[in-house]
């Protein structure tokens, strides 16, 4: 089957993307409000990027950053995710309860961005 090294090579990086970034999503929760201003897409990006190797496409890191930034992640857990030295670290028991809730529904929006149709949406 033609697709299959390409969806292969989709679901690997699915789930290190998720594995990686849904534990990223450490926030203070909402009372923490002092300096939070929102990381940009771009900003969101060039981490995903350097974070995933070559493990994305340009397209699909774009839909990640973007659904990233769209997100009801808290902004310093945005900003986490995009300043983290190594975001296997961060625990997901320093999750808020609120960017708990928002890791969870991001699940199927990003799966979607790292497939080869949603990644150009």
């Amino acid at each position: 089957m033609i697709a299959y090294p390409h969806m292969r090579r989709s679901a690997l990086a699915a789930a290190s993307l998720l594995t990686l970034f849904s534990l990223t999503a450490c926030g203070g929760g909402q009372d923490s409000n002092e300096n939070s201003d929102r990381p940009s897409i771009a900003d969101i990006e060039g981490q995903i990027t350097k974070s995933s190797g070559d493990q994305v496409t340009e397209d699909q890191s774009a839909c990640l950053a973007k659904t990233y930034y769209e997100s009801d992640l808290s902004d310093e857990a945005v900003r986490l995710l995009v300043e983290a030295e190594d975001v296997s670290k961060i625990s997901p028991e320093d999750l808020s309860e609120a960017d708990q809730k928002a890791s969870k529904e991001l699940y199927d929006p990003l799966v979607k961005c790292l497939s080869p149709e949603g990644s150009r949406e």
